[in-house]
């Protein structure tokens, strides 16, 4: 009888890989997840339909896609490409986000621009969050913008009068039906290189009144699958955008042509944020096509008001946001905000600094409501005027005309120093001045530029990717959370 062993049994040391097993306490990852996942469950109504899966394979949850995009903004990571590249290499943190999915480009890009409402939910929530956790001071919020380059090609332009002809170029074609011989005249010389009398007229018009991006869209028109509807429909988009004086991007027409921080010319954004003194927590922020600030005041300080459901004992801003409608504004709601006006704006930069009769080197008298020139001549209050609209205050003196230094000094026959004449404004510059007022805009720099500074050189963020400002808007946003998201990581409670 053959005797058998019985088998030996081998314990196995092998444990199945828990995604963020091996990841440290403190990463941020555990943090994103966490509010993301209880930022859903108070807006559930967000996830209703998250069973429809999105990619080939695998469903996707509302939670594993935010949270790894999120967390791709945190990590410098913002395009569709990086994205996918980065889930496939296996990164931890990605496995633990996404429980161990690999979603794809197509993936990641549907998700984002059917989520676009979810991700502006989410900051109003993460705002909500640092209230809670006392992150957000109440005491000062600095409004600032910045200019940001646009996904817009300085090449691809178009001109409102090519818009014009063209217009009326295409309606030609249609006017009446028997009237084929301009579509005939067009293509023959389009898809042969023909001219001849028949065409010469007609093309040397075209090529006088359009140029490339233009031409583009009448073949479009001509030889591509484009109605006349869907090309009309575009150039009206076109003219929706033309801001009066500048050409339009074609690839995003929405952008505005703005000098940027280094007075360069460009197709950009103006991005504006709300930054609370405490901890530089972000609390409001827009995307706006205008070049400058004047009119950003109100609609950010309304944007503050609706997200902390309070106004700040203190606002600042710069001078580019004082208008006489902003400080109307602030005085019909009561409202503290610190801002110069022009002339203490210009003492600040020291532009020019060898520009010795620059009015902000007019040393102002309160008391006796006068300037006194570097030279000291006195320019006392002489009458009222009105300089584009707008009711100024005028100083002048009558010691100018045996002074040496009258042709440095001005253009015509005496200098005058102008002021607008607005007892709000004036207010303003005594807040301004005061001691407390000093005290507090000294602490706008910290507040308000570290914000940018963090988002163009600590995240290197190069400019805006998406095209039009809604979807530009959307990427912002998304800066935004990661921002206030590593504040929240930074001062959590364990």
């Amino acid at each position: 009888m053959i005797s058998v062993k019985k088998p030996i049994e081998i314990e196995s040391n092998f444990i199945f890989n828990v995604p963020g097993k091996n990841l440290e306490e403190n990463n941020i990852v555990f943090t994103v997840k966490k509010l993301i996942h209880e930022f859903l469950e108070e807006f559930d109504f967000l996830i209703e339909n998250e069973q429809k899966p999105l990619g080939r394979h695998k469903t996707y949850k509302t939670h594993e896609l935010l949270g790894f995009i999120v967390l791709g903004v945190l990590n410098e990571k913002t395009s569709y490409r990086k994205l996918e590249q980065w889930a496939k290499n296996n990164d931890e943190t990605c496995n633990y986000i996404l429980n161990n999915k690999k979603p794809s480009k197509s993936t990641i890009c549907d998700f984002y621009n059917e989520n676009i409402l979810t991700i502006e939910f989410l900051f109003d929530f993460i705002v909500q969050w640092g209230i809670k956790e006392g992150l957000i001071g109440f005491e000062h919020i600095a409004i600032d913008g910045t200019i940001l380059k646009a996904n817009a090609s300085k090449r691809k332009i178009i001109f409102y009068n090519e818009l014009i002809y063209l217009e009326k170029l295409i309606d030609s074609f249609y006017l009446n039906e028997k009237n084929e011989n301009i579509l005939f005249k067009i293509q023959k010389y389009y898809l042969g290189g023909i001219l001849d009398e028949n065409n010469e007229i007609l093309i040397d018009s075209i090529k006088k009144n359009l140029k490339q991006e233009s031409i583009k869209l009448l073949k479009s028109l001509l030889f591509g699958n484009d109605s006349k509807e869907s090309v009309l429909k575009f150039i009206s988009f076109l003219k929706k955008n033309y801001n009066g004086k500048n050409s339009i991007s074609v690839t995003d027409p929405e952008c505005r042509w703005m000098p940027d921080k280094k007075d360069v010319m460009g197709l950009n954004y103006n991005y504006q944020v709300a930054t609370d003194d405490k901890h530089g927590f972000i609390v409001a922020q827009r995307l706006v096509n205008d070049p400058t600030d004047h009119h950003q005041l109100v609609p950010m300080i309304q944007s503050v008001k609706m997200n902390l459901n309070q106004h700040p004992t203190y606002y600042t801003a710069d001078n580019g946001y004082l208008t006489n409608y902003a400080a109307y504004y602030l005085y019909q709601h009561n409202i503290q905000a610190i801002l110069p006006d022009r002339y203490e704006s210009s003492k600040i930069k020291n532009k020019k600094e060898n520009s010795k009769f620059k009015k902000s080197n007019f040393e102002y008298n309160k008391a006796n409501d006068t300037y006194i020139c570097p030279n000291n001549k006195i320019l006392e209050y002489h009458n009222d005027r009105k300089i584009n609209g707008v009711l100024n205050k005028v100083y002048s003196t009558v010691e100018c005309k045996p002074c040496l230094d009258l042709k440095d000094c001005t253009k015509n026959k005496k200098r005058e120093i102008f002021d607008v004449a607005n007892p709000l404004r004036a207010k303003m510059r005594d807040d301004y001045n005061s001691d407390l007022g000093q005290s507090i805009y000294k602490k706008r720099f910290h507040t308000a530029e570290v914000t940018f500074a963090i988002l163009k050189e600590s995240r290197k963020f190069p400019g805006i990717r998406r095209k039009t400002i809604k979807k530009a808007q959307t990427e912002l946003t998304l800066q935004s959370i990661a921002h206030n998201i590593k504040i929240i990581h930074k001062h959590r409670k364990k």
